[in-house]
């Protein structure tokens, strides 16, 4: 293959990472003000979250048909229908007076949310030469984290300036930059077929050779769900200032670290990389249940960002691998209901031990969790090497 083909940022890809950084800034404007916005609505503070984590929840279902729509249809138009909905969503916010009113937009943000989330990870791959997917997938991962830096101080100005429902007219505004900017990307699918497009089977819902992913992505994805919903409290439980920092050093570490993380895996396969993804992010873990300073949390940034950017983005991109570029629709929803899964389970296992044991416990048990994911790895790695 030649150096031409082997070409990472083609424009085809570049306009895809602008585009990813357009329209994850437009979702960190809304999410940060949506229980701020449900409690002006005559919302009780109580069911706020509840409402707000229902569009991730319909996102968890819609999956698998965004897996077997992107596999079947034109991965394009299918995004630019997701950006459609998704400004339709939007405006319907900013006009909604009622509680129930606001849960059906949220219901319809979530279909959106699973299309785009789904269908964009295997778009971008179409554009990519298979030996450099993991580097190209981690640049993908870089634009998702660029959009959680700049969405929530965006959505600051915007409603502070304007007021809350400005926030959902601008962020269907970059919702419309990023429909007309994917409609112009050149792109010629070649694996749509004829009738045979509408006929489906399970696998193109779910891919089950690739459950062993889905289990790790998962473990990997169960310390963001904890810290997402308890850093806060556990910043205050051991008197820990600024700890809000944790998520700044993370994401400078995620951006400066994933393009060598990425070649690393394409240089010296999938083992090579999730061994000493899972052994990093269990000393983090451990940190974790030790720190009793800043420092420490710091530190412990550092080593999650790694551990975690690292073994996600080689799972993402292994799976296209196994599966194919035609089946690399599947492969993401298979992927992203585990991250999903971990996100969700991840608060739950937390509320309960918590409660019992501390957050020193709970670290120290994910850690051994983590650990565990080695040699189940190497175990199935070895039976799939002998078959």
């Amino acid at each position: 293959m030649s150096n031409k083909e082997e070409r990472i940022f083609t424009l085809p890809f570049c306009m895809i990472l602008i585009m990813s950084v357009i329209s994850g800034s437009a979702s960190y404007m809304v999410n940060p003000v949506l229980p701020d916005f449900l409690v002006s609505r005559g919302a009780p503070l109580e069911i706020t979250g509840i409402i707000s984590s229902l569009m991730s929840l319909v996102a968890l279902f819609g999956r698998p048909f965004a897996g077997a729509a992107s596999d079947r249809f034109n991965k394009k138009i299918l995004m630019v229908i997701s950006y459609v909905l998704s400004i339709g969503c939007l405006y319907l916010y900013s006009i909604s007076n009622t509680v129930p009113m606001i849960i059906f937009v949220r219901i319809l943000h979530g279909i959106a949310f699973s299309l785009s989330g789904t269908v964009s990870m295997a778009f971008g791959a179409d554009f990519l030469p298979l030996s450099r997917l993991g580097e190209g997938m981690s640049y993908i991962g870089i634009g998702t984290v660029v959009s959680t830096m700049i969405g929530p101080q965006l959505g600051d100005f915007v409603g502070n300036r304007f007021g809350i429902e400005q926030i959902f007219i601008w962020a269907g505004v970059l919702n419309l930059i990023c429909a007309v900017g994917t409609y112009l990307i050149p792109y010629h699918p070649t694996n749509l077929g004829g009738k045979e497009k509408f006929k489906f089977r399970f696998a193109d819902f779910f891919a089950v050779e690739l459950l062993i992913y889905v289990f790790l992505i998962g473990m990997l994805s169960v310390g963001n769900g904890i810290l997402l919903y308890y850093l806060k409290d556990y910043g205050a439980s051991r008197n820990i200032a600024n700890i809000s920092l944790y998520y700044t050093v993370s994401s400078i570490t995620t951006i400066l670290t994933k393009p060598f993380t990425g070649r690393w895996l394409d240089k010296k396969g999938i083992a090579y990389t999730l061994y000493p993804a899972f052994v990093i992010s269990a000393v983090f873990a451990v940190c974790f249940a030790q720190a009793q300073a800043l420092p420490l949390v710091l530190f412990a940034a550092v080593l999650k960002a790694i551990g975690q950017g690292s073994g996600s983005s080689a799972i993402q991109a292994e799976t296209v691998r196994e599966l194919g570029l035609k089946r690399s629709g599947v492969a993401s929803s298979t992927c992203y209901i585990g991250m999903d899964l971990g996100n969700v389970l991840g608060p739950a296992i937390g509320a309960f031990v918590i409660s019992d044991a501390g957050y020193g416990p709970l670290f120290n048990i994910y850690a051994v969790l983590l650990l565990l994911c080695i040699p189940i790895y190497w175990l199935y790695s070895r039976r799939t090497k002998k078959a």
